[in-house]
C-alpha cells in the first residue's frame, strides 16, 4: 500500500509515467500550448458535455500542457478524488507558474459551483490576450537582438582581422592567436543562443510528414545526409580545397531546402485561410440546420483560394461515405499545418459531442486567426533579417578570406626576399630588421577554414530560429551560405595570388 501511494505521489508531481504526454516539446512551448489547451476546452465545454468528458479530452491533446490534465484524470481514477481536489493536488507541486495558477483557479471555480463553460471561456479569453502580449514582447526583443547579432558577428570578424594584421607588426604568441579565434567563435555562439532565447516558441508544421512537400523532403533527407557527411569528411581528411566541398554540399542540400521553403510559404497561406473556412462552414451548418457534408456542398468551393483543392477532396471523401474522422485527418495531412490540425480538431470534436457548429466554428476561427496574425507580424521581422544575414555573411567571408590571403601572399614575398639576399659575414640578417611573424600568420591561415565553416553554420541556423517553421528550412539557408563560402574560398586565393604576381613584375 505504501509503495502504491509513493508511485501515485510521484505520478502527480510529474516524476512518474504520467509525464510522457507532451514530453520533449520543450518548456518554451508551454505558453503556446496553454493558449490552445484553453481554447479547446472552452469550445468543448460550450457544447454542454459533462465535466468528465472535458477533462478526458483535454488529457488526450498532443501538447505539453495536456500532461497536467492527464495527471488530474489519474488522480480522479486511482485516488478517487473529485476534480476540484485533483486539480489542486496536481497544481500545487507544478513548477510552471502559468499551469499552476490555472489549475488552482480551476479547483476554486469547481468548488464554488461555477459552470465549467463560463470559467473556461473567461480563462481562454484572458489567455488569448496574455499570449498576444507575450508574443508582441518577444517580437520587440527579437527586433533588437537581430540587429545585435549582426553587430556581434562583425565584432567577431574584427577580432580575427586584428589578429591577422598584428602578425605584420610583432611576433605574436601562438596562444594569443588561438585565443583571438576562440573569442570570435564564442561571440558567434552567444549571438546564436540569444536569437534562440528571444524568438517566440511555437509549432508550425505537423509532427509527421503530411503535405506532399514534406513527404518529398523526408524521402530526400535520408539519402542526402549521409552523402553530405561523406563529402565533407573526405575533403577535410584528404586536405583538398574545402571550397569545392562546400559547393557540392550546397548543390546537394538545395533541393530539400527549396522544397521546405516552398512548403512553409504554402502553410502560412493555408493558416491565414483556415479560420475563415471554419467560420463559414460553421455558419452554414447552423443557418441550414444540416450536417457538415451537406454544408460543404452548399459552399462555393471555387471561392476558396489556397485550401480549395483540400476542401474539395474533403467533400469528395465525406460524400463517398468515408468515416468523417479519417476524412478530416487526411484534410489536415494535406495542409501539413499544426495550426490547422489544432483548429480543425477543436471544431470537429465540438460537433462530435453535439455542440453547435456555428459556435464551434467561431471559436476555432478566433483561435486560428489570432495565431495567424501574430505569425504574420513575426514574418515582418524575420524576412528582412534573413537577407541581411545573407549579405552580412558574404561581406564577412570576403573580408576574412581576402585579408588573410593578401597578407599571406605578402608574407611569402617577404620570406622569398629574405632568402634570396646574400649573407655577409658579420652583417646583421634582414630578419633582425623585420618583425613579420610568419609562423603566426601560417597558424591564422589554418584557422580561417574552421572560422568560415562556423560562420556558415551559424548564419544558416539563425534566420530559421527567428522565423520559426520547419527545421529543414535550415538546408535552404545552409546551401546559400555554403555556396557563398565555397566561391570565396576558391576565387579569393586565386585573386590574391594574381594581384601579387602582377605587383612582383614591377
Amino acid at each position: 500500500m505504501l509503495e502504491k501511494l509513493k508511485s501515485l505521489v510521484s505520478l502527480l508531481s510529474g516524476k512518474g509515467k504520467g509525464k510522457g504526454k507532451g514530453k520533449g516539446k520543450g518548456k518554451g512551448l508551454m505558453s503556446f500550448d496553454m493558449f490552445y489547451q484553453l481554447s479547446y476546452m472552452s469550445t468543448i465545454a460550450a457544447s454542454g458535455v459533462p465535466r468528465d468528458q472535458i477533462f478526458q479530452r483535454a488529457a488526450k491533446l498532443q501538447c505539453s500542457s495536456a500532461e497536467y490534465f492527464n495527471r488530474v484524470e489519474l488522480a480522479r481514477q486511482r485516488l478517487k478524488y473529485d476534480y476540484a481536489r485533483a486539480c489542486r493536488a496536481v497544481g500545487e507541486p507544478a513548477k510552471e507558474g502559468e499551469i499552476k495558477g490555472l489549475l488552482l483557479r480551476l479547483s476554486s471555480s469547481l468548488i464554488s459551483g461555477e459552470p465549467e463553460a463560463d470559467f473556461l471561456t473567461r480563462e481562454a479569453s484572458a489567455r488569448a490576450e496574455d499570449y498576444e502580449n507575450e508574443y508582441g514582447r518577444s517580437l520587440e526583443a527579437l527586433k533588437m537582438w537581430t540587429d545585435a547579432y549582426v553587430s556581434l558577428i562583425l565584432s567577431a570578424v574584427l577580432v580575427v582581422v586584428i589578429g591577422i594584421v598584428s602578425t605584420m607588426i610583432w611576433k605574436i604568441d601562438t596562444g594569443l592567436i588561438i585565443g583571438m579565434a576562440f573569442v570570435s567563435i564564442a561571440t558567434t555562439c552567444i549571438g546564436v543562443w540569444l536569437i534562440w532565447v528571444v524568438s517566440p516558441k511555437e509549432t508550425t508544421i505537423l509532427g509527421w510528414a503530411g503535405s506532399k512537400e514534406q513527404k518529398m523532403a523526408a524521402r530526400l533527407f535520408k539519402p542526402t545526409l549521409p552523402v553530405v557527411v561523406i563529402v565533407g569528411a573526405l575533403f577535410l581528411l584528404t586536405g583538398q580545397n574545402v571550397g569545392i566541398a562546400l559547393l557540392i554540399i550546397a548543390a546537394l542540400l538545395m533541393p530539400i531546402g527549396y522544397i521546405m521553403t516552398k512548403d512553409d510559404k504554402k502553410i502560412y497561406k493555408r493558416d491565414d485561410e483556415v479560420g475563415t473556412f471554419l467560420r463559414s462552414l460553421g455558419g452554414v451548418c447552423t443557418a441550414l440546420g444540416t450536417t457538415v457534408n451537406s454544408a460543404l456542398g452548399r459552399l462555393d468551393l471555387n471561392a476558396i483560394n489556397v485550401l480549395r483543392s483540400s476542401v474539395k477532396n474533403l467533400h469528395t471523401r465525406l460524400t463517398a461515405g468515408i468515416k468523417p474522422s479519417l476524412s478530416w485527418k487526411k484534410f489536415i495531412e494535406e495542409t501539413g499545418s499544426e495550426l490547422t490540425n489544432r483548429s480543425v480538431g477543436m471544431f470537429y470534436d465540438a460537433i462530435e459531442v453535439g455542440g453547435s457548429a456555428g459556435q464551434a466554428g467561431q471559436q476555432a476561427s478566433a483561435y486560428a486567426s489570432k495565431v495567424a496574425l501574430l505569425r504574420a507580424r513575426r514574418r515582418t521581422v524575420s524576412g528582412p533579417f534573413r537577407w541581411l544575414v545573407v549579405t552580412m555573411h558574404a561581406a564577412v567571408v570576403v573580408i576574412l578570406v581576402f585579408i588573410t590571403e593578401v597578407i599571406s601572399a605578402f608574407g611569402g614575398m617577404v620570406n622569398q626576399a629574405q632568402n634570396s639576399l646574400p649573407t655577409v659575414a658579420g652583417a646583421p640578417a634582414l630578419t633582425s630588421f623585420s618583425s613579420f611573424n610568419l609562423s603566426g600568420l601560417s597558424l591564422m591561415h589554418q584557422l580561417v577554414i574552421p572560422l568560415v565553416l562556423i560562420y556558415t553554420i551559424a548564419d544558416a541556423i539563425v534566420p530559421v530560429m527567428a522565423e520559426g517553421g520547419s527545421r529543414l528550412k535550415i538546408f535552404s539557408n545552409l546551401s546559400i551560405m555554403a555556396a557563398i563560402s565555397g566561391v570565396c574560398l576558391i576565387v579569393l586565393p586565386v585573386l590574391a595570388t594574381t594581384l601579387f604576381a602582377s605587383v612582383a613584375k614591377f
